[in-house]
């Protein structure tokens, strides 16, 4: 469950009623972080709790006094001050025995060379305008000192609702997530600001969780696999596991259409076929030999092939080329077939009219814009931050499933389910990425195999897994490579 700032705040309020006392949350917050903080550092270490006037101040507070009764080094810091006297946060602070230090105390600290743990409590969730300069200035100190930081609920910096940095970000090693994830946590930037995030159970009721009827989920292997994820059985041959078709590339790129191909057929097809023409097929006569071709040379031709043939999914986009002819093979293809990924060309191709895309596709049909792409063809949603919402948009606008890929790619289906994939790496930012991932996807999807939205979620992680497989220098092909270990790991722990 990944909730905003307005939906953690009404679970949290509910709680408060039913406890008749605000405060013993704050307290259980603060045992709890605590007890993460000694069990995975020793007290060898120097700690710095740096505290904001609010109630994430009021948590680095109770954080800090149970840490000094187990043995810790503990000094606080106020950099902001505290001025309602009726709130947890002030109960929290007269509670303490030690010390308090301030904001020039702290500059000072930092510019030593010792190098503390920090325990970052200036602002957590909620944070919607940006810091101000003396915090600004204070933040890129931290992230210069390049010393380990805890952030609590949220690097403060990061705004919870959107993952956007509001003027400047603390930079974590390790975000203690109260309750649950934030969208903050699996947004970018903010999924880069949060580094490990690890949620703590601070005591709320998880029958409160019902009362914001939240759809958005992070993308993970058991929300789908046990939703016809199309692993090889006992009986199984090449077509019971699904005929896979690929539009073929225009002759001088006819690589992206073999990167989709052999992702599918390493994925979860049992036959991928290319479409090509006269110019193209003896190119992929010579390029892959497990992959069955069928020579297309016009739409009249297209149009009688997709009546009569069996066809599981089908893709097209990648190298097909921008124009009249490729909207005109998208239309033919979505009328005939029902699972069909809409990718790269495919999708560009339409931009000087994106009506006429939506007209066309259905819950079945995925189509996988990246930033530019989203924006060409969803112009009216360009200034949306919050990329969630962005996504769910133009998922209903366009009644269907919408990958809208990134470093925080988000999947959203018409119905309103999101998911949110936080396990990318940096290394995908390469030539024929998105090929592959198409690829993947559209050898889960069909009859008596995943749903659009199963299908992507499930193809959109493997595709992250597989590349994280790789550390550095990673190309496309290294993920078609990797694979078989990613199918390999993920039967061993879920099939």
């Amino acid at each position: 469950m990944i909730l905003n700032s307005k939906e953690i705040k009404a679970i949290e309020q509910k709680e408060f009623r039913l406890r008749k006392n605000s405060f013993s949350l704050m307290q259980s917050a603060g045992e709890k972080c605590a007890h993460y903080i000694s069990s995975n550092f020793s007290k060898d270490k120097d700690f710095f709790i740096i505290c904001g006037p609010g109630n994430n101040g009021g948590d680095g507070f109770v954080i800090g006094k149970n840490l000094i009764k187990k043995g810790y080094k503990v000094k606080f810091f106020l950099v902001l001050p505290v001025k309602n006297k009726t709130k947890d946060n002030y109960k929290a602070l007269t509670q303490l025995n030690s010390k308090i230090f301030n904001l020039s105390d702290l500059n000072k600290d930092l510019r030593k060379s010792s190098k503390p743990v920090i325990i970052d409590c200036i602002f957590g969730t909620g944070l919607d305008r940006n810091v101000n300069s003396n915090i600004k200035n204070l933040i890129k100190l931290i992230n210069h000192k390049k010393t380990f930081v805890i952030s609590i609920d949220m690097p403060t910096g990061i705004n919870s609702d959107n993952g956007a940095i509001m003027g400047e970000a603390i930079k974590a090693n390790l975000t203690l997530a109260l309750h649950c994830k934030k969208v903050g946590h699996v947004l970018f930037p903010g999924v880069h600001f949060s580094g490990l995030v690890k949620v703590l159970k601070i005591g709320i009721r998880k029958s409160l969780n019902k009362i914001v009827k939240s759809k958005i989920k992070e993308n993970c292997p058991s929300l789908w696999i046990k939703k016809r994820f199309p692993w090889k059985q006992y009986n199984s041959h090449k077509y019971s596991r699904g005929r896979v078709y690929v539009y073929g590339s225009l002759k001088n790129y006819i690589g992206a259409s073999l990167l989709s191909s052999n992702a599918a057929i390493r994925c979860g097809a049992g036959s991928v076929t290319v479409v090509a023409n006269k110019n193209t097929i003896d190119k992929y006569n010579q390029s892959f030999f497990s992959l069955l071709k069928i020579e297309i040379n016009s739409q009249k031709e297209l149009e009688n092939f997709l009546k009569k043939s069996v066809i599981t999914s089908f893709l097209i986009g990648p190298g097909a080329g921008v124009g009249k002819d490729t909207i005109e093979n998208v239309k033919l293809i979505l009328k005939y077939i029902d699972n069909v990924v809409v990718d790269a060309d495919a999708i560009t191709s339409f931009n000087k009219n994106p009506k006429q895309l939506f007209s066309i596709l259905d819950k079945n049909k995925i189509i996988t814009p990246h930033e530019g792409e989203f924006n060409s063809i969803f112009p009216h949603l360009k200034n949306i931050k919050n990329k969630i919402e962005k996504t769910l948009m133009a998922s209903n606008k366009a009644n269907c499933v919408v990958i809208f890929k990134g470093p925080d790619t988000v999947i959203a289906s018409p119905d309103g389910r999101v998911c949110v994939n936080t396990i990318a790496t940096e290394e995908l930012a390469v030539i024929g990425s998105g090929d592959v991932l198409s690829g993947i996807i559209v050898s889960l999807i069909g009859n008596n195999k995943m749903s659009s939205f199963d299908g992507a979620c499930a193809g959109v992680w493997l595709h992250s897994f597989a590349a994280r497989l790789v550390k550095k220098g990673l190309i496309a092909e290294d993920i078609i490579k990797n694979l078989p270990k990613a199918l390999e790991q993920l039967d061993n722990k879920y099939n």
